[in-house]
C-alpha cells in the first residue's frame, strides 16, 4: 500500500508543469531601490514624504482654523446687527420712551407716563408760547418749534410771521398766566390739551390791556430723541379768545344734540 502512494506521489511530481517547464524564471523577492535612481537620491524621499505630509497637515489644520474664525466673525456681525436693528425699531416705536433720569426703556403707553410728566411739558409749552418780547420772541417760538410736527412748524411760522414783526417793531411783552389746564388722553399715546389763561400786554413799560385766551394744544409721544428734554410732538395748536371759544364749544354742544 505504502509503494502505490509513493508512487502515486512520484507520479504527479513528475506530471506537474512548473516555471522550468513554462520557459519562465520562477518569481523572487526583490529589495527596495536604495542609492539614487534616475538621478532622484531615494534617501531623501522617506523625509520628503514627511514633510509633504506636515505640509498638508498644517494647510488643512489652518483652513478650519480660518473657517470657525470667519464662522466666528459672521456671527458676531450678524448678531450686532440684529441688536442694532432691534434697538432702532425700539427707538421708533411711540411705545417707548426714555423719561429724564430714567436710565433703561420704559414703556410709553398713557397710563404708564405719569401726568406730571405732560402737565410739566404743558407748562414749558405755554411758557415758550405765551412769556415773549421783542428780545426773546423768536428764541422762545425757536423753542417751541423744536416739538412741532413739521406741517404745524409751517403752518405756525405763516400764522405767527404778522404778531413777530408788531411785537419787534413796537417792542410789545406778553406774559401769559395760565388759570387752568386739562389733559385729555386716549390708548393710542395722543393727548388734547386745553389750558385757558389771561395774557397782559405791555409795551414801552406801559400797561396795554388783557386778553383771556384757551389755548388748545394736540400732543403725541415720540421715540427719544437726543437734546430733547420732552418726548412729545405738537400736532396742533389754537390760540383763540375766551369768548370765541365759549361761542365755538356751545355750537358744538348744540350740534351733537
Amino acid at each position: 500500500m505504502n509503494i502505490k502512494i509513493k508512487s502515486l506521489k512520484d507520479f504527479f511530481k513528475s506530471s506537474m508543469v512548473g516555471p522550468k517547464e513554462k520557459g519562465i524564471q520562477k518569481n523572487q523577492i526583490q529589495t527596495p531601490l536604495s542609492g539614487t535612481y534616475a538621478g532622484v537620491d531615494l534617501r531623501l524621499l522617506p523625509r520628503f514624504i514627511s514633510y509633504k505630509a506636515s505640509l498638508l497637515k498644517e494647510k488643512m489644520t489652518l483652513k478650519v482654523v480660518m473657517a470657525i474664525l470667519l464662522t466666528v466673525f459672521c456671527s458676531h456681525y450678524l448678531g450686532t446687527r440684529l441688536e442694532v436693528a432691534s434697538l432702532h425699531k425700539k427707538l421708533r416705536e411711540k411705545e417707548y420712551i426714555l423719561a429724564p433720569g430714567v436710565l433703561d426703556f420704559t414703556t410709553a403707553s398713557p397710563q404708564a407716563v405719569p401726568d406730571s410728566y405732560v402737565n410739566d411739558a404743558m407748562t414749558d409749552f405755554l411758557s415758550d408760547l405765551g412769556n415773549v418780547s421783542a428780545n426773546n420772541i423768536d428764541e422762545q417760538y425757536n423753542t417751541l418749534k423744536r416739538f412741532m410736527s413739521d406741517q404745524l412748524k409751517v403752518t405756525f411760522e405763516m400764522e405767527t410771521a404778522d404778531w413777530v414783526t408788531q411785537v419787534k417793531s413796537e417792542g410789545i411783552s406778553q406774559i401769559l398766566t395760565v388759570i387752568e389746564k386739562e389733559i385729555r388722553t386716549d390708548e393710542e399715546g395722543n393727548y388734547k390739551v386745553i389750558a385757558t389763561g389771561r395774557a397782559d400786554f405791555y409795551a414801552s413799560q406801559q400797561y396795554l390791556g388783557h386778553e383771556d385766551q384757551v389755548i388748545e394744544m394736540a400732543l403725541r409721544l415720540t421715540s427719544p430723541k437726543k437734546g430733547k428734554r420732552w418726548y412729545l410732538q405738537i400736532t396742533s395748536l389754537s390760540v383763540s379768545k375766551a369768548d370765541a371759544f365759549k361761542v365755538k364749544t356751545d355750537l358744538s354742544k348744540g350740534t351733537s344734540k
